[in-house]
């Protein structure tokens, strides 16, 4: 059960991709799964208590994200993450939701709490505590909060706080991150890791809360639009940090690669709901469907305009287009998954201009 609750697990490739879909050796990447999905699209109750008892929670002591990051908490404070703490029970969706399953309380309920809450461990109980917040995308920071907040990564060493992380030496900084990655935190250059985050709860893979509860299958999420929106809080890699930070705003390489990361994510993650499964031809499954070829249609577009040999050796295994009669290969998710880490190592972004025309500029909500 321990490996199956890693907010993240090390799978080393250094072999030529066995399927085909590259011919060149690969350098070893690090695949990161959801933490909210096993192989059933949902946690069981024992792997939520162990993700609860690993969560430090975004405020209320010293030892947690606000008290180094407390512009990043100010512009979390400001969205619809954390807002639905206080507001989503209430809406009559979440009511009438509730009650075709025959539940009382999203706070209580697992089905509810895994994506809408960041639960915390309280007298042995699960507990809902915040909105969706730092550790739902970052990772459970039990393991990795001291490493992160010590110079160096050195559990013995000073601490940092706000402004003196740029004051590291470059060496110094990239052993900290490592050592914080290695003890299971999700770092904002982990595009893919981050994807996975957004897309295990923005498509939803609960399979009972679509078809029995009437919840929505998913939202139209996309990474550019929302990143760069209302969740925006690049603050202390501003150019300014730490004496006049800005939210900083991707750059068109950075927003090209998020912007084709999150449609194979999406596609992987729709096609891996579809593989699991129980009521064929249900609501869930029509909207997977509609889902995988929407998606598809964006990816093609892309490929039209720019040609990225990693992504369409991996989509040629997709069904085109995907049919409620469509067998899907329970590898081919994660086929995609390694075909979109190989795309974010052979490519900075400087390239891909050819897709500028595709990416949304609409951002969903304003960044603070």
């Amino acid at each position: 059960m321990e490996l199956a609750l890693k907010t993240r697990r090390n799978l080393m490739l250094s072999q030529k991709w066995k399927q085909g879909l590259v011919g060149s050796a690969l350098l070893a990447l690090l695949v990161v799964s959801n933490p909210m999905v096993n192989a059933s699209g949902w946690m069981t109750e024992e792997e939520e208590i162990v993700r609860a008892s690993m969560i430090v929670g975004p405020t209320k002591n010293d030892d947690n994200c606000s008290s180094c990051h407390a512009l990043e908490t100010e512009a979390w404070e400001a969205t619809s993450h954390f807002a639905t703490f206080k507001t989503r029970h209430r809406t009559d969706e979440a009511k009438e939701i509730l009650a075709n399953m025959g539940s009382k309380s999203m706070k209580r309920t697992g089905d509810c709490r895994q994506c809408h809450y960041t639960s915390e461990l309280k007298n042995e109980k699960v507990r809902a505590s915040f909105g969706v917040s730092c550790e739902s995308c970052h990772g459970a920071g039990r393991e990795w909060l001291a490493v992160h907040s010590k110079l160096g990564g050195d559990i013995n060493a000073s601490d940092l706080k706000w402004g003196t992380g740029k004051e590291q030496a470059a060496d110094s900084r990239m052993q900290r991150l490592a050592k914080s990655q290695e003890k299971g935190m999700i770092n904002s250059s982990m595009i893919y890791a981050i994807a996975k985050n957004c897309f295990g709860c923005h498509t939803v893979p609960n399979e009972l809360i679509v078809n029995t509860g009437g919840h929505k299958a998913g939202s139209d999420f996309d990474m550019v639009a929302w990143s760069q929106g209302e969740v925006r809080h690049n603050f202390s890699s501003s150019a300014g940090a730490p004496d006049a930070p800005t939210n900083r705003t991707a750059s068109a390489e950075q927003k090209r690669r998020l912007y084709v990361t999150g449609l194979m994510v999406d596609l992987e993650t729709t096609l891996s709901n579809i593989t699991r499964l129980s009521e064929k031809s249900g609501t869930y499954h029509v909207a997977m469907v509609k889902r995988a070829n929407d998606v598809r249609n964006k990816l093609d577009a892309v490929l039209s305009a720019q040609a990225i040999s990693e992504l369409s050796a991996a989509l040629e295994s997709v069904p085109n287009p995907v049919v409620e009669t469509s067998s899907i290969d329970a590898e081919l998710p994660g086929k995609l998954g390694i075909a979109t880490q190989v795309f974010l190592k052979s490519h900075d972004g400087s390239e891909l201009s050819g897709i500028d025309g595709l990416i949304p500029t609409v951002l969903k909500g304003t960044p603070y």
